[in-house]
């Protein structure tokens, strides 16, 4: 017992152990990073602190190597991540779509996404779903409100970040509400049989979609409590 004592104390006093400690713990540091620049960027400089520690505290050619390999497809998936960046430039409402998605979504499956969507202009008191109607797309609402209506009163309100006809889009079935631009409104609207040929034949797609539409079923589930708990409260 006292070896292993003695073990880890000279583990955590001895400057060039220590050293070879740090780079473990930048490489945890990365895991937990939810960007994908962040991620890459602590995985670099961990792999360069690994090749330093190695190179002239413990000399492990090998392990130089690998190191090396490791750091240079990480500087390689950044440069992609730039290139995304600085060419594949959002509008305003794809903007907003993005930022509502979580970060681990792929950027790039989000870019194919998008190219099935198309920005509308919605005045107030425009019906955008109708009751016991087919509906044609799947919406995303990138700015302002809107009202949702089952026979004759309001049951809910949607506002930016919030899909619509979002049942109907997984269920294949009618509408079983009305919705209705309580002011003016930016949405995208996405084909729905469009997009169901995407999410069946791109993986990624299906997770941003699954992703996105989850997140905000949470949203909505927690505002629909926060009203019901309100009155109680009160």
């Amino acid at each position: 017992m006292s070896g292993l004592v003695d073990q880890l104390f000279v583990g955590f006093t001895n400057p060039v152990i220590l050293f070879g400690h740090f780079t473990y713990f930048l490489l945890i540091v990365s895991m937990l990073m939810r960007r994908m620049v962040w991620l890459r960027s602590f995985a670099v400089a961990s792999g360069v602190a690994k090749i330093v520690y190695r190179a002239f505290f413990v000399f492990d050619p090998v392990s130089v190597l690998w190191e090396t390999v490791f750091v240079l497809v990480n500087i390689g998936q950044l440069l992609l991540i730039w290139y995304y960046e600085r060419h594949h430039r959002f509008t305003d409402e794809h903007r907003h779509f993005v930022d509502s998605m979580p970060p681990s979504v792929e950027r790039r499956a989000l870019k194919r996404l998008l190219a099935f969507a198309t920005v509308r202009e919605v005045p107030a008191d425009e019906v955008l779903v109708r009751e016991g109607e087919v509906v044609k797309d799947l919406l995303y609402v990138a700015g302002g409100v809107a009202r949702i209506e089952s026979a004759g009163r309001i049951i809910a309100v949607c506002g930016p970040g919030d899909y619509l006809g979002e049942m109907s889009f997984l269920s294949g079935e009618p509408a079983t509400a009305t919705v209705v631009a309580s002011r003016p409104m930016r949405v995208l609207a996405f084909d729905q049989q469009r997009l169901h040929v995407a999410v069946a034949s791109d993986a990624a797609i299906h997770r941003a979609m699954e992703a996105g539409m989850n997140r905000n079923l949470v949203g909505k589930l927690v505002r629909a409590n926060t009203t019901r708990v309100a009155p109680l409260s009160a």
